[in-house]
C-alpha cells in the first residue's frame, strides 16, 4: 500500500488494465442488484436536489414514480445513497439503444446542470472508505471484465481511465503525484525486468 496526503492507494490496483466498453456490458455499472445505488458525499445531496428538475424528464416513468413515492435519495448509517428501482438500476439512469445512461451527465453536457454525476460514480471501479485515513479500494465485479480486456487492448490503466474523476476528486497536484510514483515502479520494474533478461 502507498500513501499520499492522507490517501491510501495500491500502485498495483491503480494500474491495472481497464477501460470501459459500454457497447459490451450495456452501462452495468448503473444497475447492479443492491439495496442501495451510489454513496453519496452531503454535499452532492443538495447538488442532486438542485438538479432534479432538469433531470426528471430523462428518466423513465417508473424511476419518477419511485422518486415522488420514496425520495430520490436515501440514508442508511448515516450515509446517503441514490436510490433505486427493485433493487437494481439508479432511479437517475436512463436507457438509450439497450445502454443504461446518466441523467445527470447528460443534462451536464448540455450545459443545463454543473453537476456531472456523483464522485462515486465517476470513480467506480474505484470506492473510497474513510476511517483514519481514506482508503481507495479496487473494487472488481464480473460485468467489468470487458474493461479489463479493452484495457489490456488499449494499454489503458485505471489512473488514466480515471484521470479526470481523480482530478476532480483529489486535485491535480495529487494525480501529479500519483502519476510519478506509479510511472517510477513501472520504469523500475522494465529495468529489472531487462536485466533479468539478460542474465
Amino acid at each position: 500500500m502507498s500513501l499520499i496526503n492522507g490517501i491510501i492507494y495500491n500502485k498495483f490496483d491503480l494500474n491495472s488494465p481497464f477501460l470501459c466498453n459500454v457497447d459490451e456490458c450495456k452501462g452495468a455499472c448503473c444497475f447492479i442488484e443492491g439495496e442501495f445505488g451510489a454513496p453519496l458525499k452531503p454535499e452532492e445531496v443538495e447538488e442532486i436536489t438542485k438538479a432534479l428538475p432538469f433531470v426528471l424528464q430523462k428518466i423513465p416513468s417508473k424511476s419518477r414514480q419511485i422518486i415522488n413515492d420514496e425520495g430520490a435519495i436515501v440514508q442508511h448509517k448515516s450515509v446517503f445513497f441514490t436510490n433505486v428501482v427493485n433493487q437494481r438500476e439508479c432511479v437517475f439512469a436512463f436507457f438509450e439503444n439497450g445502454k443504461a445512461r446518466c441523467s445527470f451527465e447528460q443534462a451536464y453536457f448540455e450545459g443545463k446542470i454543473n453537476f456531472r454525476k456523483p464522485i462515486s460514480c465517476q470513480l467506480f471501479p474505484i470506492r473510497e472508505y474513510k476511517l483514519a485515513l481514506t482508503e481507495l479500494v479496487y473494487v472488481q465485479i464480473p460485468e467489468c471484465k470487458t474493461a479489463i480486456t479493452n484495457g489490456k487492448l488499449q494499454n489503458s490503466p485505471l489512473y488514466r481511465t480515471l484521470k479526470d474523476a481523480l482530478i476532480r476528486r483529489f486535485g491535480e497536484q495529487w494525480y501529479n503525484k500519483l502519476v510519478a510514483t506509479i510511472e517510477d515502479t513501472n520504469s523500475n520494474n522494465n529495468v529489472q525486468n531487462k536485466l533479468g533478461e539478460g542474465i
